[in-house]
């Protein structure tokens, strides 16, 4: 993601990767329910209660043979439920503990962090409105770049996503090495609000894809499938 190639809106999309943050779930782990394991070993008349002292297949010594202790034991101990986004941070998704974080380098990289090493610019915490709400309804998804380079071969500065108002996340794509592009995420249609970029459309890129809101013409041109 350190620089910029194609048309200007497959710019956006090919630094985006197949990153996409979005709300948390909860996956379970592998460990079991908790209940103990039916033990195997142990007499199936273990208190001694038979004819004589003697069973039909075992000798029965009176004394349970199974030792109490489960060969088994529950894998989970009360950790087996993680909650962690919905979305790939470049692999698989993050904990909700940490955070999607974009690395600019020669070779971009996305890792999950602490969201407190993570500069608020390179978070990606949203990949659509159903994260956002109230005065911040929509997703909001900025590219910066450095200055540097021929455009549209320009060098990025900094990669995220997060929830915004209209007034703050006005649909823009960069138009040379010193602009900022800035677009509403979107799943559906309906999703994009403004009058002019009312399309939901995805853009692939190097086998990343970019789902967000723009008009039909620049879809077009921009080779971006649109969504009802």
């Amino acid at each position: 993601m350190p620089t910029r190639t194609g048309a200007p809106v497959a710019v956006f999309v090919a630094t985006l990767l197949a990153t996409a943050c979005s709300s948390s779930t909860t996956v379970v782990g592998f460990g079991d329910s908790g209940t103990p394991d039916v033990a195997s070993g142990g007499d199936a008349n273990p208190n001694g209660q038979d004819s004589g002292g003697t069973d039909s297949a075992l000798p029965d010594t009176g004394t349970p043979q199974d030792s109490g202790t489960d060969t088994n034991p529950p894998l989970d101990a009360g950790k087996d439920a993680v909650a962690v986004y919905d979305f790939g941070c470049a692999g698989p998704p993050c904990p909700t503990t940490t955070v999607c974080c974009t690395h600019i380098a020669a070779t971009t990289t996305f890792t999950c962090d602490p969201p407190a090493s993570c500069p608020p610019e390179d978070k990606f915490l949203c990949d659509g409105p159903d994260e956002c709400g109230g005065a911040t309804p929509y997703c909001c998804g900025v590219e910066t770049t450095d200055g540097t380079g021929n455009y549209p071969q320009c060098g990025a500065k900094s990669l995220g996503t997060s929830c915004s108002d209209a007034a703050n996340c006005p649909t823009h794509i960069g138009k040379s090495c010193a602009d900022t592009t800035t677009v509403v995420i979107c799943h559906v249609n309906t999703d994009c609000k403004d009058a002019t970029n009312n399309q939901c459309c995805t853009f692939m890129s190097n086998g990343g894809s970019l789902t967000f809101c723009i008009d039909s013409t620049t879809a077009l041109l921009g080779g971006g499938v649109c969504h009802p």
